[in-house]
């Protein structure tokens, strides 16, 4: 399916009005195949995202970018001077709607107090798109400016890639590993921090795992004022404190979740490796567990699953890709390779693996109770997860590890990504 649905992709991306009123530049031109102002896709097998049974045989009619018809061949009235498009019973789907992606990749660095967070502009949103990718939200900046101009020639038509709402810089709190993050001391400055970055254009947010409950609220409260959203991969504040502050969703399903842990403190991190073990021990089936979800749901919190990173620090985890090790730099492919090897010879990531397998579970009963569950990249890790490769795992991933049929896991990276 990776490579019948591009040129649709494209088709649809490139024939909205937006694209029909700028001026495209000579780099965009290069991936359009189609710019018609009617076309017509024949004979292709359409999967609709809401999760219905795929149809043979459809057509779809488009006029200045945007579908006029859609039904059975035989019934089909097509307009006069349109682009027929045979697919030859291609798969045609809604563009993916991804949802923890970034514009940097994990990569090599001989000083572990500055891990190197490479920020990659001109490679990551084309290879976004070109795994089906239509929309994007960021999920955590590094280069902040940079990510904004990326979107303004996107949307300028400089540079192919798909719409991309921005998320802010990370909201850290007092102490972080990662340099480019700023440390917020206050609950006061979390605000400030929220309502300067909502002031240049971000319109999603992300706490992550060294904000304590004060300085999440406050920064709960200025996104919301401002009718902003935001999410958390949170480790000192539980998803259910989280929760109960008002955030909209977590990020990386239940990986990051520090519910279980039996002996944390508030507003402190378990002890290293205690979360995992509690993952991974917990009873899935339990009635604790069940209303863990409920008031989860009732509180309207989204999960966006990312199992393919996840993957990567499993000992079952699959060969590496031989299209993605071809798409990386020597340097990243030697760091991959590196902590692959590291990884599938290890003898103590057991915990990890279990937590890995209930939290598969676990994003299965969330959905199956009515939660809204999402899916996304997160190309981190131990490198191995690049945009476009590692998105398409990601999906793979719902059904493999899940137990998500394949329309299910459409629906997820699609439909729902859009209602989130």
């Amino acid at each position: 399916m990776k490579n019948t649905t591009l040129s649709i992709i494209l088709t649809l991306l490139f024939s909205t009005p937006i694209f029909s009123q700028i001026q495209l530049s000579d780099e965009t031109k290069k991936y359009i195949e189609y710019n018609d102002p009617v076309i017509v896709l024949k004979n292709g097998l359409l999967i609709d995202g809401k999760g219905d049974a795929s149809k043979p045989k459809q057509t779809i009619i488009i006029k200045n970018g945007k579908i006029e018809w859609l039904g059975d061949d035989a019934k089909a009235n097509l307009p006069k001077g349109a682009n027929i498009i045979d697919l030859n019973g291609k798969a045609i789907m809604p563009g993916l709607v991804m949802l923890h992606e970034h514009m940097y990749i994990s990569a090599s660095s001989k000083e572990p107090k500055y891990p190197n967070l490479r920020q990659l502009p001109m490679s990551f949103p084309k290879m976004y798109l070109a795994s089906g990718a239509t929309t994007i939200r960021t999920c955590g900046s590094i280069e902040p400016y940079s990510d904004i101009r990326i979107k303004k020639d996107i949307d300028l038509g400089l540079l192919p890639g798909p719409s991309i709402e921005l998320t802010a810089p990370y909201i850290e709190g007092k102490s972080s590993r990662f340099p480019q993050m700023k440390e917020n001391k206050t609950p006061d400055e979390a605000a400030a921090f929220v309502n300067y970055w909502a002031d240049q254009g971000f319109t999603s947010f992300k706490a992550y795992i060294g904000v304590d409950k004060p300085t999440l609220k406050a920064a709960i409260d200025a996104a919301h004022k401002r009718k902003l959203k935001i999410t958390g991969h949170l480790d000192m504040v539980t998803y259910q404190e989280a929760a109960e502050l008002g955030i909209d969703n977590l990020e990386h399903g239940f990986m990051a979740c520090t519910d279980f842990v039996a002996d944390k403190n508030e507003n402190e991190k378990p002890a290293s490796g205690k979360a995992y073990q509690s993952l991974g021990s917990i009873d899935i089936e339990s009635e604790n567990t069940k209303n863990f979800m409920k008031f989860l749901i009732d509180k309207k919190v989204g999960i966006t699953s990312s199992l393919a990173v996840f993957e990567g620090n499993t000992t079952t985890q699959p060969k590496p890709n031989e299209d993605a090790l071809n798409a990386m730099s020597p340097e990243t492919r030697d760091y991959y390779l590196k902590n692959f090897a590291a990884i599938k010879s290890a003898k103590t990531l057991w915990d990890y693996d279990k937590a890995f397998a209930n939290n598969a579970k676990m994003e299965k009963m969330f959905y199956k109770m009515g939660g809204l569950l999402t899916v996304g990249t997160d190309p981190t890790g131990n490198g191995g997860i690049l945009a476009g490769y590692g998105t398409w795992r990601a999906i793979e991933l719902l059904v493999e590890a899940d137990g998500f049929t394949p329309l299910e896991a459409i629906k997820i990276a699609t439909l729902n990504g859009a209602k989130a």
